[in-house]
């Protein structure tokens, strides 16, 4: 197991410039019948960047890739393979419902994560601000990740500055919805969504 970590954003909860950067090993053998040795690696990027003296307005993007080395989907166990969807996520889409589901509609998970962000985030007042966001991703069963089968969800959201950090409520619309999926979904959360 091997974690990175690397923050030079000017603020944990409410950046408005600078970037963070981290990274994950997970090596894991299964044993049993067959062994199965296999490798999750995830890697996720975010830059913020200020457009006026005062950070009233704020451009934020981000980036998130994950693969797994070594397996197919069923020999992999559900709890280790990528799921995308929700608040922190695909927002528009309801938890980890993007990607290949079974029959019944759960989601199945994947070898292979892509997910990408971005906000365009404005302050009103000392306390209040609000968002406009676009979020795509896609879960495949290959290990490289892709574009195939990207879902996309917009919206928008407010934001209450609480002294240390935004407590947040985003409201989003997907935009390749199924009969699955909702008309919309909303998040609240404390702190800004990357």
């Amino acid at each position: 197991l091997g974690d990175l970590l690397l923050d030079k954003s000017n603020d944990p909860l409410n950046p408005t410039s600078g970037w963070k950067l981290s990274a994950r090993l997970e090596p894991t053998l299964i044993l049993g019948d067959t062994n199965l040795p296999y490798l999750r690696a995830v890697a996720q990027g975010s830059y913020y960047q200020s457009l006026d003296k005062q950070a009233r307005t704020v451009l934020a993007g981000r980036l998130r890739l994950g693969r797994i080395l070594n397996g197919t989907v069923d020999q992999i166990p559900a709890s280790q393979r990528f799921y995308a969807g929700g608040g922190g996520s695909v927002r528009g889409y309801a938890y980890q419902a993007v990607g290949p589901r079974l029959a019944d509609g759960t989601p199945a998970g994947g070898l292979s994560l892509l997910e990408t962000s971005l906000e365009v985030r404005r302050k009103l007042t000392d306390r209040w601000g609000v968002v406009a966001f676009i979020d795509a991703g896609s879960v495949g069963q290959d290990v490289t990740p892709s574009g195939d089968n990207l879902s996309v969800g917009v919206g928008i959201g407010v934001r209450y500055d609480l002294g240390f950090g935004p407590i947040r409520a985003d409201i989003a619309v997907p935009l390749d919805a199924d009969k699955r999926d909702g008309a919309f979904q909303v998040y609240i959360s404390i702190g800004q969504s990357f």
